[in-house]
């Protein structure tokens, strides 16, 4: 089995310049509507129609993140929602990119 060390993907998300990559994550999610009956049984689930999709990543280096922008947001596009930058004294800077999109099921 080949072996590979490091980052491959950012799952649609940018390295700012400056920045390297340690951690890229992605999680989807659905929620599900229920009607539940006298008893307190759940007697319908059906998934909403919306899929939020998260996607983080998390490095290290002097990251230039004066390009996130605020706007509006696209069906099925991730847009960024937080950015963040650290340093300490005894360690090199770190950044975190946090970006969501919404999609229609279909």
């Amino acid at each position: 089995m080949a072996a590979h060390l490091g980052v491959d993907t950012n799952f649609g998300l940018t390295t700012p310049d400056g920045g390297y990559v340690q951690e890229a994550s992605r999680e989807e999610s659905i929620e599900v509507a229920t009607i539940r009956d006298e008893a307190g049984v759940t007697v319908v689930a059906v998934p909403k129609p919306l899929i939020t999709r998260s996607v983080s990543i998390r490095g290290r280096g002097d990251a230039e993140l004066s390009a996130v922008t605020s706007g509006a947001f696209t069906a099925g596009a991730l847009k960024i929602v937080s950015a963040r930058q650290s340093e300490t004294n005894d360690d090199f800077p770190e950044f975190e990119i946090t970006a969501t999109a919404y999609q229609d099921i279909d």
